[in-house]
């Protein structure tokens, strides 16, 4: 009974906006839509506030008695566990109304004996986690580090290394279909501090194939933005598109993220896909993509559906909200008329998520702290 009542001050308090305490020992099973690594509950809540369908979640400490830093995303209908059940080394809890992830306190602490394994871009001599923290501060690439200290016993000579890493991609579409009468788009508010407008050079090859050395696959509507990915992922040197008139296949849409050389591989002309390369081999930084897709549609990911009397309202609706990454609008001459006007804005899990989590004695992880 005791339980019942703190669930239910809980629930009273998730629902009106302010900031929930979290509930240890406290396991909700079932309903799991995903699950990722984060580095303490308080992350783990971040993550499923910012996830466009998470509405609840647990974090688990320990599996087995072994340390564990499963964050289980969760989701039903009415926002609530189906069950709840006083289980050890479990923390639960549900999503925040709102929050700015960047200045959250779980991206400013220091996490000691935690490593944030894989995901290195590069590593550097630092003398102090100080120097490690600025240093991936200043590099728009890293997302979080990991420091070996001087007292790091297992490889004396990764002492006091500093390893720079980096997780999370552009927004990409999970689903792009053809649909009449819908316009698609991604939020500009990066455009704001883009260096590259519209006459910027896009060094793009139409009906080449560089074939091989992918290391990566995600969806763009059209050869720019795959470009745009490209660009702004460290390890990405070139790419290939597959356009709209692509038929060959279902790889329409699809975008082929490339490293290494690209003399290595190989140059094939093929009919309906468009080559290029990163725009930071040249020194051109372009962060966003503001264009309009007429009669794309980028299916899933709602975080919500309001009205909007243009795609134009649309995208400044997106751009407003913090957490909307792109857009699909349903225009007045669309067949169903209950869902004209529909401006759906759209998010996926943009928050740098390191891969592998495990304590390590002597090392200390952060995420980069954001000016």
């Amino acid at each position: 009974m005791k339980y019942f009542i703190l669930l239910q001050a809980f629930l009273v308090c998730a629902t009106s906006g302010q900031v929930p305490t979290l509930l240890e020992n406290v396991e909700f099973p079932g309903n799991d839509i995903e699950m990722i690594l984060a580095p303490d509950a308080e992350c783990c809540q971040i993550y499923c506030t910012v996830h466009f369908r998470c509405t609840f979640f647990t974090f688990i400490l320990e599996n087995r008695g072994i340390p564990s830093f499963f964050c289980l995303l969760k989701y039903t209908d009415n926002g609530f566990p189906s069950r709840s059940v006083t289980s050890p080394n479990v923390v639960s809890g549900f999503r925040l109304a709102t929050v700015d992830p960047n200045k959250h306190s779980c991206f400013t602490k220091t996490y000691k004996d935690i490593d944030f394994l894989g995901s290195d871009i590069m590593y550097l001599l630092r003398e102090t986690l100080t120097e490690c923290q600025d240093s991936c501060t200043d590099s728009p690439d890293c997302q979080f580090f990991t420091y070996y200290t001087e007292q790091y016993n297992a490889v004396p000579k990764a002492r006091k290394m500093c390893f720079h890493k980096f997780a999370t991609k552009l927004p990409s579409p999970p689903v792009i279909n053809i649909l009449d009468n819908v316009v698609s788009g991604f939020s500009p508010r990066d455009c704001d501090d883009s260096t590259c407008d519209s006459t910027c050079p896009e060094y793009l090859i139409p009906n080449f194939d560089f074939n091989g050395e992918d290391f990566d696959l995600v969806l763009a509507p059209d050869a720019e933005n795959c470009q745009l990915i490209c660009s702004n992922h460290p390890h990405c040197q070139y790419f290939t598109f597959f356009t709209e008139e692509w038929t060959a296949d279902d790889r329409k849409f699809f975008c082929y993220l490339k490293r290494s050389d690209p003399r290595t591989s190989s140059l094939v002309l093929v009919q309906n896909v468009i080559s290029g390369f990163s725009l930071r081999r040249f020194g051109i930084k372009k962060r966003c993509s503001d264009h309009i897709f007429k009669g794309l549609n980028f299916l899933g990911n709602d975080r919500g559906v309001v009205k909007a009397d243009s795609d134009q309202q649309c995208k400044q609706l997106c751009k407003d909200d913090p957490l909307c990454q792109f857009f699909t609008f349903v225009d007045g001459d669309f067949s169903n008329i209950a869902q004209r006007n529909d401006c759906h804005m759209k998010s996926m899990t943009a928050l740098p998520k390191p891969p592998l989590i495990r304590y390590v004695k002597d090392v200390v992880s952060e995420f980069s702290r954001i000016p």
